[in-house]
């Protein structure tokens, strides 16, 4: 390579590394894209590959652990559970690397980009079984849009230097072969209208099970709340799809699973609602004038509590056994549901009218409704209307596009009612035993507020309702 007019090298760094990598018997972390490993004295790397929807959620990217590199530290196989369903770890691949760091900028000092060239050598004992170079370019996030051309520019040198341009796979691939560049144990192809119903069914089920182990391991580190609130999503919606196409699924096994998934669902609630509340709560505090903060401090403090203490019973259902196997009989669902014959027709057939049951339901029940119902009767609104949104959501694939629009309206309907709920919870909970030791007109602001809250959700809710009404399908299929 010569070089490109513009840029300079702003520094060169020569890395080496030997790194010993361990995964399942049929490379589970590298098909999901991850790697656990041994670097030495840098201890335990633990990466979390994959992009936004293929790759473990919101959770850091690379995680670190001391430890010798007999065996992987049990924190690290913690986290990988919802990947390798608690199947064993042992040493499956050690590479030793050198790799040249360089970073360019411009003549102006913008940085521009990092490049790497690693050549890896891949070793069996003090045999050498292979060798292959990498050279990557990465471009820095937050520069000038403008200079695009010139790392196209150093891509060209590297392209005719004899590269070839292509996405690279994480060294696991590319030493281990094609049994580590397969598809993970669960995935969920995108579906057609001409697609049987026994497909659309499958790739229901695949991306429920899918969205829960990917957010396995945010569950179990609890930075991000809304790892526990995806999980929790996931179960929910794998039991609405279940019960959506039961017709068309075997009884047996359609309950069993419902039933499995029930205890699971439960857990992850009881933390949800917590972490909602206590979200809720905390924010309202922070609204009060700064004299009154303070008055409420016993009150947060209980909640947090009363939420690590579901927190601590959701990590013990994770770390069962009993876990391991229901996810083993997830992912088995998701690759061969047990359908009846019928599924074999068409999906755009057979699938969306299943939807019509629960949006009837929900229009009897809101009919039923007096001018002022009680919050109780609104809740049951809501949930009902989950029903009917997740169903409608199920079978838009397959289905007429005026079902997705449906399905949104709908959801408003489900979040507004999803708000009023939480308020009325809110209230009552201050209302309790919990929060001894708070100053009462603390405690009397925060209730006020709540109450607000709720006041506005059964002022709005009414023209939601409208809005999904008028969004009704005139057909679904």
């Amino acid at each position: 390579m010569t070089s490109i007019e513009g840029v300079a090298a702003a520094g060169t760094e020569v890395r080496t590394a030997t790194l010993t990598y361990f995964d399942t018997d049929d490379l589970r972390l590298a098909r999901w894209g991850c790697q656990l490993c041994h670097a030495g004295g840098d201890g335990w790397i633990l990466s979390f590959g994959g992009d936004d929807k293929t790759g473990p959620q919101h959770v850091d990217r690379e995680l670190r652990f001391a430890g010798t590199a007999a065996d992987p530290p049990d924190a690290a196989v913690d986290l990988v559970t919802g990947l390798t369903r608690g199947a064993a770890l042992h040493r499956v691949l050690r590479t030793r690397s050198e790799s040249v760091h360089t970073s360019l900028a411009t003549l102006d000092g913008d940085d521009l980009a990092d490049i790497v060239d690693e050549r890896v050598t891949v070793l069996e004992g003090r045999r050498i079984t292979s060798r292959f170079r990498d050279i990557h370019i990465t471009a820095i996030r937050g520069g000038n849009h403008g200079q695009a051309h010139l790392i196209d520019a150093a891509l060209a040198l590297v392209r005719d230097a004899g590269a070839a341009i292509e996405d690279a796979a994480p060294t696991p691939g590319r030493a281990l072969g094609p049994a580590a560049l397969q598809e993970p144990d669960v995935y969920a192809p995108e579906i057609s209208r001409r697609a049987s119903a026994r497909d659309a069914i499958r790739s229901a089920i695949a991306g429920s099970v899918a969205r829960l182990i990917l957010h396995d391991a945010a569950v179990r580190v609890g930075q991000d709340p809304e790892g526990v609130h995806q999980a929790r999503v996931a179960t929910r919606r794998l039991r609405s799809d279940l019960r959506t196409f039961r017709t068309l699924l075997d009884e047996e096994w359609t309950q069993r699973l419902r039933d499995d998934l029930h205890g699971l669902a439960d857990q992850l609630g009881k933390v949800r609602d917590a972490d909602v509340l206590l979200d809720r709560l905390t924010e309202a505090v922070a609204s009060l004038p700064e004299r009154d903060r303070a008055g409420a401090g016993p009150a947060i403090a209980a909640l947090t509590r009363s939420r690590d203490e579901a927190r601590s019973e959701l990590l013990h259902v994770l770390r069962s056994p009993a876990y391991t196997a229901l996810l083993d009989e997830l992912v088995a669902a998701a690759a061969d549901p047990k359908t009846t014959p019928e599924a074999a027709g068409n999906a755009a057939d057979l699938l969306p009218t299943l939807a019509v049951t629960p949006w009837r339901k929900l229009s009897k029940r809101v009919k039923s409704l007096g001018a002022n119902p009680p919050d109780a009767d609104l809740h049951q609104v809501r949930i009902l209307a989950k029903r009917a949104r997740y169903a409608a959501e199920a079978v838009a694939p397959v289905a007429r596009r005026a079902v997705a629009a449906f399905a949104r309206a709908v959801a408003a309907l489900q979040d507004q009612l999803g708000d009023h709920h939480d308020a009325v919870v809110a209230e009552a909970w201050l209302h309790g035993p919990a929060v001894a030791g708070a100053d009462a007109f603390a405690l009397g602001e925060l209730v006020g507020l709540e109450r607000a809250r709720a006041a506005r959700g059964r002022a709005e809710w009414p023209r939601l309702w409208k809005a999904a009404k008028a969004a009704h399908p005139r057909r679904w299929a």
